[in-house]
């Protein structure tokens, strides 16, 4: 056989995103197996031994894709860097005899509402919640709850159908935007669990995220990154990593995580765990059994820290030890360019200035000219045009960075 592969299921949006995926395996000593529902362009022929495009939403095809890989391929790990094939990659590895999270850790990190009952014990750590799956249970659950509240999916991911609730007015047509969306038709993501929904307590403070992994039971912190959403619908805007709390809102979120992380069973993978912070206080938002998006360990905790995540997540899917760094030499952050308006992008005015911003490491243009563009509740990934990445020796001086780069690029949309 040839030299060991690792097998992707899927990869990233964006290139720079997969590039530095494909990257990190070819660093570990590893070419990587492919399977997926579409394939990039550009892949590079000395990282990607083979390529396998089927429906990943159908498991007995990508099963069948698995038995040709094994089959010419010596396997040494599985993974994937979204939610949607987090289970995917449990069922394969424990077919194969590969590290990753057990399908029943698995199953619970796919749908939020199980995550809570997972912390049950740990009441302090979550929000007061209510599963829900029509109109009746719905009012009942949010007359327990109280106002404010948050509706949304079970089982999304990307900040899709977040509804923030003010009063009872809001109820109705929350419910009736997320009862349309959440189904296998709109998106497949929902075909296990059409229409069920989770109604929980708002919870106040500021939003971050842990990025890490878990490795034979031992659970290993990169560091938590501070977070900016958008306003109604709470897309996720702007990251900086590492975090600037306080060192005991910093303790109260390294134990959330280990909480979360042994309640919920989580084993042998990358995790990405969200959190509300409230002076001393951290509660669970949600936690993820891969990588976390939107750049963070793609480029943020890298380009801070000098120690590639994506390698690390490698090597824990491979079955070894993650290598971590505390040293941040840097500050990094991303801020994304949001459409205001909907219609067909044409591009972005500003581009060449904005990279003149000194700190700026890298934009992505993530809308190609002639797309339709809709706003969220319409659509919620469409209005994402691009994104900025930038360091700095300070949180601060990050933020001013990438503010000031966004400042200067206007999205320019065709004609009405």
């Amino acid at each position: 056989m040839a030299d060991p592969v690792v097998l992707y299921l899927n990869l990233r949006r964006t290139h720079l995103e997969h590039g530095a995926a494909l990257e990190a395996a070819h660093r570990q000593g590893y070419g990587v197996v492919l399977i997926a529902d579409s394939v990039p362009p550009g892949l590079p022929r000395g990282i990607v031994r083979a390529v396998h495009q089927v429906d990943t939403y159908d498991a007995e095809a990508v099963d069948a894709a698995v038995t040709k890989v094994c089959a010419e391929h010596e396997l040494a790990g599985v993974m994937t860097w979204s939610d949607r094939d987090v289970e995917s990659v449990s069922r394969i590895a424990a077919r194969s005899g590969l590290p990753a999270p057990s399908p029943e850790a698995a199953r619970i990190a796919r749908n939020k509402y199980l995550m809570r009952e997972a912390l049950a014990a740990h009441p302090d750590t979550i929000p007061r919640y209510a599963k829900v799956s029509d109109w009746e249970s719905l009012v009942k659950a949010a007359a327990e709850i109280g106002y404010p509240a948050v509706l949304k999916p079970t089982s999304a991911s990307g900040s899709k159908g977040i509804f923030v609730l003010r009063g009872e007015d809001d109820l109705e047509p929350a419910y009736g935007e997320l009862i349309r969306y959440t189904r296998p038709e709109v998106d497949r993501v929902f075909s296990g669990n059409p229409n069920e929904l989770i109604i929980e307590q708002f919870l106040e403070g500021t939003e971050h995220s842990v990025e890490g992994f878990v490795h034979n039971g031992e659970v290993f912190i990169a560091g938590v990154t501070d977070k900016q959403t958008t306003e109604p619908f709470r897309l996720e805007l702007a990251h900086v990593f590492p975090s600037a709390l306080p060192e005991p809102a910093l303790a109260a979120v390294h134990r959330l995580t280990r909480t979360v992380i042994e309640a919920i069973g989580l084993d042998n993978c990358a995790f990405h765990l969200e959190c509300m912070v409230s002076g001393d206080s951290a509660k669970l938002v949600e936690v993820a059994a891969r990588v976390g998006g939107d750049f963070i360990t793609s480029h943020l905790v890298g380009m801070a820290t000098g120690r590639s995540f994506a390698e690390n997540a490698v090597q824990v899917a491979t079955g070894q030890r993650p290598e971590l760094t505390t040293e941040n030499v840097l500050h990094a952050g991303v801020h994304k360019i949001m459409a205001e308006r909907g219609g067909v992008f044409a591009g972005l005015d500003g581009l060449a200035q904005a990279l003149a911003v000194p700190g700026v490491r890298h934009i992505v243009v993530e809308r190609a000219a002639g797309a339709e563009v809709a706003l969220p509740p319409e659509d919620y990934m469409s209005s994402t045009l691009g994104a900025v990445l930038a360091t700095g020796d300070s949180a601060e001086s990050v933020r001013n960075t990438l503010e000031t780069a966004v400042g200067v690029i206007t999205p320019r949309f065709e004609q009405d």
